[in-house]
């Protein structure tokens, strides 16, 4: 299930406030939040750090670190001090789940096309 833009202010705003069960935030506090998600899709992808091409589509593994990184930047508007470490903590975790593959964990090989060609005995120059 993919989540939405109004899922991501939801729970943002649910995190710096705690909201309870059946809650709803003020209209300002949500339309403040609305305003920063597309600058915030732009800047987590100009610092390389994950690409998200659509606010209304959101996949399940990003959801809660872009929350948890939402709330970070939010957060000294509503009172809450900026938390580094849980900053830099849901970057990580928003990196990597950027990263495509895993990789073999073996070795790598050298594509025959860089390799010199060597043809016939070697010869060394004598002066």
């Amino acid at each position: 299930m993919a989540y939405t833009r109004d899922d991501l202010k939801e729970e943002v705003i649910g995190e710096l406030f705690a909201l309870g069960s059946g809650q709803t935030p003020s209209p300002e506090d949500s339309a403040w939040v609305e305003k920063r998600i597309n600058s915030t899709f732009a800047a987590l992808a100009k610092l390389n750090i994950i690409y998200l091409p659509d606010p209304d589509d959101i996949s399940d593994e990003a959801f809660n670190a872009l929350a948890a990184y939402m709330a970070e930047i939010c957060g000294p508007k509503f009172g809450k001090p900026r938390n580094p470490a849980a900053k830099n903590l849901a970057e990580e975790e928003l990196r990597t789940i950027q990263r495509i593959g895993s990789g073999t964990g073996g070795p790598l090989k050298v594509d025959a096309a860089l390799m010199p060609r060597r043809r016939g005995a070697f010869t060394p120059v004598s002066s």
